[in-house]
């Protein structure tokens, strides 16, 4: 349907009549005239009786349009001269060409989707990408852009218009809440430099523009691959990077799978041995004992790296007041987080914990 109302768009800035498409019934999809779209023209009856290809009034005139070996649309222009004739078997061309080509571009999408998924033979891939013209050479960079359900379609369709006029780049969507980009990444083959370059600006250019019209998404970045029939590879990695950084990290919108760090491992553990972990770092549930502001302190003297005069000053507190609630930590779970042994623990305690938190209370079918 799209495609025919480009195609209408288009004709309307060559001619100088008013010409529109409809279906068989004589509604009418798209025209020239605004107006008109939604309307029902009467004739389309007779038009549809009638066995030749062309009909008119002393209006207009009419051709049926047929896709494969059906009748699917009418089209109608202004005038009953020979020339206008002309002009519909043109246009008729135009939007069978566009059809066809939608059908290519619909069959291009499920194949690379089906890549994605791991449903294609590794050995067929390169035979059936050359029918799309998809280089199979060029390396790739998936990016899985996740919101909530009922923002889906509209970041779906910022992200296509986003992305509307390169080659560069397949934007499809995998379900109601997330897209996959797939990014030709042959420029960023180079250095580490190149690569973190591509990766910025990229996801950084994906998460405005949602901003930007208020969509709020979640990116997770894969890892790059040297060839398309891996893609499924980077779009593992990306999904990983996803949900690690949605556990681990508060407010981040982008999440890297070559930064994920110690949240990566963390992830892979068994839930039986990371509760094992906690009651013995932890053992009593200690960490429950510490009031709201004692945590914040604590994650301000993490974010400062220990350093008890850059926490004071972010937390507008005195030094004494910053010693007093770092000795309570310590009265209380046996870690002095003064200590570098004792804060790399409990700063992996506290990670655990949020793991097996996150695990018990969400209901997001991203994780496991």
């Amino acid at each position: 349907m799209e495609e025919i109302k480009k195609c209408i768009r288009q004709a309307k800035t060559i001619l100088k009549q008013d010409v529109g498409v409809m279906d068989t019934s004589g509604q009418i999809i798209a025209a020239t005239n605004a107006e008109l779209e939604g309307t029902t023209d009467s004739t389309a009856r007779a038009v549809m009786m009638s066995d030749d290809l062309f009909s008119g009034t002393a209006e207009k005139t009419y051709m049926k349009v047929a896709v494969g070996e059906q009748i699917r649309y009418i089209l109608f222009i202004e005038g009953d001269e020979p020339q206008e004739r002309a002009y519909l078997g043109l246009l008729a061309e135009w939007i069978k060409t566009a059809i066809k080509d939608r059908g290519t571009d619909a069959e291009k999408e499920l194949f690379t989707k089906n890549v994605l998924l791991e449903n294609e033979l590794q050995g067929e891939i390169p035979i059936k990408a050359r029918e799309f013209k998809i280089n199979c050479n060029a390396a790739r960079l998936v990016m899985v852009v996740r919101t909530a359900r009922e923002e889906g379609a509209e970041a779906l369709e910022i992200l296509l218009n986003f992305y509307a006029d390169s080659e560069a780049a397949c934007v499809l969507a995998m379900d109601e809440a997330t897209a996959i980009v797939v990014l030709d990444a042959e420029e960023a083959k180079g250095s580490e430099e190149e690569r973190n370059a591509f990766i910025e600006q990229n996801s950084s250019s994906i998460l405005d523009c949602l901003n930007n019209e208020a969509v709020t998404a979640y990116i997770g970045v894969g890892s790059f691959v040297p060839l398309f029939q891996y893609i499924s590879k980077s779009y593992r990695d990306a999904m990983l990077a996803l949900r690690v950084g949605k556990i681990f990290e508060k407010n981040c919108y982008i999440s890297r799978y070559d930064k994920l760090g110690l949240g990566r491992l963390i992830y892979q553990l068994p839930a039986t041995l990371c509760q094992m972990f906690i009651d013995e770092v932890f053992p009593n549930e200690a960490y429950k004992t510490l009031d709201e502001d004692t945590i914040v302190t604590i994650e301000s003297f993490f974010a400062n790296n220990l350093n008890g005069s850059e926490t004071s000053r972010e937390l507008y507190v005195h030094r004494n007041t910053l010693v007093y609630r770092l000795d309570k930590v310590k009265k209380n779970t046996g870690l002095d987080l003064r200590s570098f042994d004792d804060a790399v623990l409990f700063k992996m305690a506290s990670m655990v914990r949020t793991y097996l938190e996150y695990l018990e209370t969400s209901k997001d079918n991203m994780i496991r």
